[in-house]
């Protein structure tokens, strides 16, 4: 039964990836700086798709603040993407070894993905240009600040460096709380078994383990946005982000909140 499922969500998922390759063809061109808002909705759509077909159930708390924002959220698996993506149109920051990948790197640029070389010497300021001129532009711009994924039971330092972009950009950093809830039956706070992507596993192999799930429960949070200003330090605000992220994540007090150290956006 389990492989049944397997077969006929990858059938289904190759069926989607052919689609958003006509899509893509049909509605946007090489070379251009960022999607148009038609195939934001197309693109938006896609994504969502794809985690109805992955069997993802998500509920969904609080509110994405409107117009040009820094979306900063936890991460935990390459399901994120059709998690948070399938919201409302928004930008991904990824690393620039996804360009080269067959299908998915021309999909991801063309969808108006942005990339940073890491490791490699000014990329992350070159990256946080681009994410600063993006906002600028009214889009809002996904992070995952931590730059690696986690099981989901903690939130690793968040790193500051591209925070800058907000504040260049005068818009808000809206923290976003992710979780993939246990199985029913499982103790609560425990890790969902599955869809975690960490340590040496391959994308091969674990797509084929999500793809025997018959149901993943998600838990998506939008927290309250914080203002910035041109004063802001980058540092402070990538630990105030982080520590309310946390908060929500393992169920403990913000101290972010508590000292007050940044305040909301109304």
């Amino acid at each position: 039964m389990r492989n049944l499922r397997r077969i006929y969500k990858l059938l289904s998922l190759i069926v989607h990836a052919a689609l958003g390759v006509g899509l893509t063809l049909a509605f946007t061109r090489a070379r251009q700086t960022a999607p148009s808002p038609l195939f934001d909705a197309i693109a938006c759509w896609w994504r969502a798709r794809i985690g109805r077909i992955l069997g993802l159930r998500i509920e969904t708390k609080g509110k994405p603040t409107p117009g040009g924002a820094l979306w900063v959220a936890n991460h935990i698996s390459w399901i994120d993407i059709a998690v948070l993506g399938g919201q409302m149109p928004v930008s991904f920051l990824s690393k620039s070894e996804v360009r080269g990948w067959p299908i998915i790197g021309w999909l991801a640029t063309r969808g108006g993905t942005l990339f940073i070389r890491r490791g490699a010497r000014g990329g992350a300021d070159a990256a946080a240009e681009e994410i600063t001129w993006h906002l600028i532009r009214g889009r809002r711009v996904v992070l995952f600040a931590e730059a690696t994924t986690t099981r989901g039971d903690r939130v690793r330092t968040f790193h500051p460096r591209l925070f800058a972009a907000a504040i260049r950009a005068g818009v808000p950093v809206q923290p976003i709380a992710l979780r993939y809830l246990p199985r029913i039956g499982a103790p609560y706070g425990e890790p969902h078994p599955i869809a975690p992507f960490v340590d040496d596993d391959t994308l091969l192999a674990h797509a084929w383990r999500v793809l025997g799930e018959p149901l993943i429960h998600v838990e998506l949070a939008f927290l309250k946005p914080l203002a910035v200003h041109d004063d802001l330090e980058r540092k402070v605000l990538a630990r105030a982000t982080h520590d309310i992220v946390n908060a929500q994540v393992t169920g403990t007090t913000s101290d972010a909140i508590q000292m007050g150290r940044l305040g909301d956006c109304a």
